[in-house]
């Protein structure tokens, strides 16, 4: 009975320190971990809308957060476009998507911010083919609108091609994309 009751004193011991220590770790980067999210949804933003230098957060009532960009660092007068945050649930993540759309709606890039698809499948979100400097399947969303947003098996310039083997995680982004550009419409329009 003793030796059970010092085992489960060590464990118990152990467990603390090692709950601590990791603690103490969250502490000393939570931080930066937050520093290096906001940099790389701002860089993401910049790829979805390249021809803004400003972007400012809006809220809807219904809490839907959309920024509106503008070209010139005064962020006087007309924005030349609009971010969206859109989210679709892939394979195995929660697919983070940044959508870019000018004034007549038309996107203007999207932005893969975060996934954990399944590696050489899902990943292929943010392939980028030799030769190519961006990713090929976030390319194809670049002048399109909503009416040309789906997913077909088969090249069509006019659609968005499927990744072979990762319908899912294709399909998720661009309905994803689909209802952050509608949404965007009901609010700007």
């Amino acid at each position: 009975m003793s030796e059970i009751l010092k085992l489960t004193g060590m464990l118990t011991l152990i467990t603390g320190i090692a709950a601590t220590a990791l603690s103490n770790v969250y502490m000393l980067t939570r931080d930066r971990i937050a520093q290096v999210e906001s940099a790389r949804e701002a860089a993401a933003r910049r790829t979805a809308l390249p021809e803004a230098v400003v972007f400012k957060a809006d809220t809807t009532d219904d809490g839907f957060v959309f920024y509106h960009g503008w070209a010139d660092s005064s962020a006087s007068g007309e924005p030349v476009g609009y971010i969206a945050l859109a989210l679709g649930k892939g394979y195995s993540s929660r697919i983070r998507t940044v959508v870019g759309v000018d004034s007549e709606m038309n996107i203007t890039g999207i932005k893969i911010a975060f996934q954990l698809e399944t590696p050489g499948l899902g990943t292929r979100i943010e392939e980028v083919r030799k030769g190519d400097d961006a990713p090929w399947f976030q390319e194809q969303f670049r002048g399109k609108t909503l009416e040309y947003l789906e997913v077909v098996r088969t090249p069509d310039p006019e659609r968005i091609e499927a990744i072979t083997g990762a319908t899912i995680s294709s399909e998720a982004v661009t309905n994803s994309v689909r209802e952050a550009v509608e949404k965007l419409q009901k609010v700007i329009q």
